[in-house]
C-alpha cells in the first residue's frame, strides 16, 4: 500500500514552505512513482481533504515511515504543516529532513 510521504523540506524564517514528496510503497520500501517539490499549501489541502501524510527518513540505510504531518496554522491566517510522533513510530521531525 503506498503511503503520500515527506523526505525534504524547504525552510523561510522557521516555516516550511516546499516539501519533497511523493507516493511511497512501504512494503516495498521504495518510492511508488518519481517525488517532487511542492507548496506547502498542497500539502495542507491534502491533509484537510483527509488523505493521510508521513515523514520519511532514511536510517542506516534503510527508509522508515516517522510521524503523520498535520496542519498547523498561524495567527496570521498562514497555513503550515508539523509532525506528530505517536506511539510506536521514530522520534524524528520536520527539522531532521534534509533541505530541498
Amino acid at each position: 500500500m503506498a503511503t503520500l510521504a515527506i523526505d525534504g523540506v524547504r525552510w523561510v524564517n522557521d516555516r516550511v514552505t516546499n516539501v519533497r514528496w511523493g507516493s511511497f510503497d512501504s512494503a516495498r520500501n521504495e518510492w511508488a512513482a518519481p517525488t517532487s517539490i511542492v507548496d506547502v499549501r498542497q500539502v495542507v489541502d491534502t491533509i484537510k481533504s483527509g488523505k493521510e501524510v508521513r515523514t520519511l527518513f532514511t536510517l542506516g540505510g534503510r527508509t522508515f515511515l516517522g510521524p503523520k504531518v498535520s496542519a498547523l496554522p498561524y495567527a496570521n491566517g498562514h497555513v503550515g504543516i508539523e509532525a506528530r510522533v505517536q506511539d510506536g513510530q521514530i522520534e524524528k521531525s520536520l527539522e531532521d529532513l534534509p533541505p530541498v
